[in-house]
């Protein structure tokens, strides 16, 4: 899908979810992350033609969910389009889509939406109202450009969720809303925290560093003392978070943790519950993650943290995964998130994006971890445009090993292209059965191609099961008989198989092959002995401890 019919798709399901589930904080979450992935591809104008709309002048299907609405409701608000850069910032595109979901103002023609959008201060993304009258002037109660003092405050990605005001409008019954005291503030569930409310609070001023507060915090089970010490280490991890001091989050967040193991009091408990929910903002999580490569002495603090924190700790470790670009640091993400067992949702979101690598190592993840309900966008996955996608993709669904998962490889062993064929036989290696060695033997007696054909005898040779060992060794063998002769080509290949297998049986047969008519077929077989000893040695070769 083009990247900017996806943005469009994205935008509107945020505002159908704006406007028809307004306490929905977790989809709108997972909504607004998908867009401002989306939106780092490229610019997109979102234009209204009639009752549809058009992405960069092409045409989105009208059935996407919430695509109706996103119709109606620019038409309502006088807008003829929504433009929205590259990179657009995230309180920009949560403003802007609440604007679109809220009431408009009849006859306005555009001029009440642009005003609430230049007071969000979003300069990212952008209106244009319907060229048939000009915006009036600015509304009263609505501050006009360049009023600084009453534009959005600059959120991190995580605070714009936390808006008890979306979670107030979805409750039954109205409630009166406590009062802040000056040095706190409200979070979505009424307790003490950061969040929307905590830019307006008056300011706490922590009283010590934090190393002398955790030293307190470790020494006394006072819980007045303790409520107090976890109020003001939570603003220090909070200001140290964004002003990029990992090291101060990790241990705030570790060693807290680590105390509120060591105490049984209910009430106290409960003190240190909230503080850890209010330290665990994204800003937090990846400041936290981001040290994983580099602080391995920390290692089993850190991923207690974010195994603690549940999806959005595996969020914060998918999102660096992301961004490295050294192996063994992806590496290191890569086998923190599979002990987490978590992130599921952003996985399966990510198997969409249009950058190969991040398909790829999403798929690659799935597999591992053998989320099921990943199967249906896994097989999707085998139409990708690139190979190493398919190829990941496959393999996932070999893992997962569901019926519809098997018959989707099954499926592509049958393909018009050759390269199909290998790269499946390749994903029914990750299954080392009889059963998988049954489809290859079947599909192996159908193949005409010499290169699928020798993809096929060496993914026998890794499943190495004893019929496959067995066809192997007659592959290998030249046929008997006057007109009778076996391709040295697919007896090469046969042999390689054979030294994959590394059975009794195999090795065998590579012995008497040692003596064979053709030489090429002698040369493969000392070849493929010396490779099935070299490597038994290897095993067999005792670790020597360090003089």
């Amino acid at each position: 899908m083009d990247h900017s019919v996806n943005l469009a798709r994205h935008f509107a399901r945020l505002v159908w979810l704006l406007l028809h589930e307004p306490g929905n904080v977790d989809e709108q979450k997972a909504a607004l992350r998908a867009l401002v992935v989306v939106a780092k591809d490229g610019r997109v104008a979102l234009a209204l033609v009639g009752e549809s709309i058009e992405a960069n002048g092409t045409a989105v299907p009208s059935d996407l969910p919430g695509l109706s609405d996103l119709a109606t409701q620019m038409a309502s608000h006088g807008l003829a389009a929504v433009t929205v850069d590259r990179e657009a910032a995230a309180k920009d595109l949560l403003g802007v889509s609440r604007v679109l979901a809220g009431m408009s103002v009849h006859g306005d023609q555009g001029a009440a939406a642009e005003a609430k959008r230049i007071a969000l201060g979003a300069t990212t993304v952008r209106f244009a109202a319907r060229p048939t009258a000009a915006i009036p002037t600015v509304q009263s109660g609505i501050a006009p450009a360049g009023n600084a003092s009453a534009a959005m405050p600059d959120l991190d990605f995580g605070e714009v969720f936390e808006d008890p005001l979306a979670e107030a409008r979805s409750r039954a019954t109205p409630k009166s809303s406590p009062t802040v005291q000056a040095g706190s503030s409200l979070d979505s569930h009424g307790e003490g925290a950061g969040g929307l409310f905590a830019q307006f609070a008056t300011a706490r001023h922590p009283k010590g560093s934090y190393e002398l507060l955790l030293t307190r915090l470790e020494a006394t089970a006072d819980g007045a003392h303790i409520a107090a010490i976890l109020e003001d280490l939570v603003v220090i991890a909070e200001n140290s978070a964004r002003e990029a001091k990992p090291d101060v989050v990790g241990d705030i967040m570790t060693r807290v943790m680590r105390r509120e193991a060591q105490l049984q009091d209910p009430d106290t408990k409960h003190a240190f519950v909230m503080a850890q929910r209010r330290m665990a903002k994204p800003v937090s999580l990846r400041a936290i993650a981001a040290q994983l490569p580099h602080r391995p002495e920390r290692l089993e603090d850190y991923i207690a943290v974010l195994a603690r924190a549940g999806e959005e700790g595996a969020d914060a470790l998918i999102e660096q995964m992301s961004t490295v670009t050294h192996a063994t640091d992806r590496r290191v993400y890569y086998d923190v998130l599979l002990r987490l067992k978590a992130g599921i949702p952003t996985l399966v979101h990510m198997l969409g994006d249009n950058r190969w690598f991040i398909a790829r190592n999403a798929a690659d993840l799935l597999g591992e971890m053998q989320a099921r309900e990943s199967e249906q966008p896994l097989t999707e996955l085998l139409r990708h445009d690139d190979d190493r996608v398919r190829r990941s993709a496959r393999g996932a669904l070999m893992r997962l090993g569901t019926p519809r998962a098997m018959q989707s490889i099954e499926d592509a062993l049958k393909d018009h292209v050759p390269q199909m064929r290998i790269e499946a036989a390749a994903a029914l290696v990750t299954r080392k059965d009889a059963k998988s060695a049954g489809t290859l033997l079947r599909a192996l007696e159908l193949e005409k191609d010499e290169e699928v054909q020798a993809a096929y005898l060496h993914a026998l040779g890794k499943i190495a099961t004893p019929e496959a060992v067995q066809r192997l060794v007659r592959a290998a063998q030249g046929e008997r008989g006057l007109f009778k002769k076996r391709a040295t080509a697919f007896r090469l290949a046969a042999i390689h198989g054979l030294a994959e297998a590394r059975t009794t049986e195999a090795t065998d047969a590579l012995k008497e092959l040692k003596t064979d008519k053709e030489q090429e077929v002698r040369d493969a077989a000392v070849f493929a002995l010396g490779r099935i000893s070299r490597s038994t040695q290897s095993i067999e070769r005792p670790v020597l401890p360090p003089e």
